[in-house]
């Protein structure tokens, strides 16, 4: 399954935002709420530019979005683990200083891919994981780097099978890439259990190349270090469709799949693959009319 979006829209115009809700599978008669959700996040992203804002900004924005509803396995939507609890994960990649900040099986946390940022931006580390995080949390209210939000936790979403991990790319106008992710995995996962999302070169990889997203079975995803190739790929030369659709293979090939990934490089290229019913998608870029946004994006190449 590959597309490239149709024309008058390439050559794009830069800045550039890509927005996934995970792939997995959704009932039909949520499509319509999801889709305005991730369009939502995407909106919400390119304003978050318009305003002066960075691109990481922009990435937080658009998750943090998605982490607020109960629609997506992440933030007040979260699944709980084997024992009833509610560990999450998130990641967030400045592309242009290869920095990143993560948070692995955090709790009470509403919003990790702001506290992601803040691992990023105000520590000399990139990855933080369990009380350690929660501590961190708690510092970063003192420090009025973020404001409190509510504590709410939601049952698995009932819309989904399975885990639907959302994510983010985004290209400002200088071509500098960001990319980020955020998820509670899988329902029932073993209680410490951290998947591919916090993960660099896994779950998320941005260079001064291209960015990457992945969604799926983090465990398969882990095994190829999907971001990170699909990235490297771009760097030999291929276009982010043959990259993508490299990766995607290679990781049929080698483990059971179930997996998909967003790639944007520096240009505003775009490309999407995955081998899962359904991965709403958003994308918008400066010179885009209106938001694209699909449950199954996809158009015949040529």
């Amino acid at each position: 399954m590959h597309w490239v979006l149709p024309k008058p829209v390439f050559p794009v115009c830069l800045p550039v935002i890509a927005v996934h809700g995970g792939a997995t599978v959704f009932e039909k008669k949520y499509h319509p709420t999801i889709l305005d959700v991730v369009k939502k996040a995407a909106k919400m992203s390119m304003y978050a530019l318009e305003q002066g804002g960075s691109a990481l900004d922009a990435v937080e924005t658009a998750i943090w979005i998605l982490e607020e509803t109960s629609l997506f396995t992440a933030g007040l939507g979260a699944s709980k683990n084997r024992d009833g609890e509610i560990e999450l994960d998130a990641m967030i990649m400045d592309g242009n200083r290869l920095q990143s900040g993560a948070v692995m099986a955090v709790q009470n946390i509403a919003h990790p891919i702001s506290l992601a940022r803040y691992v990023l931006e105000r520590t000399s580390n990139s990855q933080i994981v369990g009380t350690g995080a929660n501590k961190l949390y708690e510092q970063m209210l003192a420090e009025g780097y973020r404001n409190e939000t509510s504590y709410h936790r939601t049952e698995r979403p009932i819309i989904t099978q399975g885990c639907d991990t959302v994510g983010a790319i985004v290209v400002d106008k200088n071509g500098l890439i960001v990319s980020g992710s955020s998820t509670s995995g899988w329902p029932g996962k073993l209680p410490g259990r951290v998947g591919d999302s916090p993960i660099v070169g896994a779950g998320v990889y941005a260079n001064d190349i291209a960015g990457a997203s992945c969604t799926g079975k983090g465990e398969q995803i882990l095994r190829i270090t999907m971001g990170r190739m699909s990235v490297f790929h771009v760097e030999q030369g291929l276009s982010v469709q043959e990259s993508a659709e490299t990766v995607m293979a290679e990781l049929r090939q080698k483990t059971s799949g179930e997996a998909g990934l967003i790639l944007v490089d520096r240009l505003g290229n775009v490309a999407i693959q995955y081998d899962t019913p359904h991965m709403p998608v958003a994308l918008i870029s400066k010179d885009m009319k209106d938001i694209y946004c699909s449950m199954t994006p996809k158009w015949p190449v040529g």
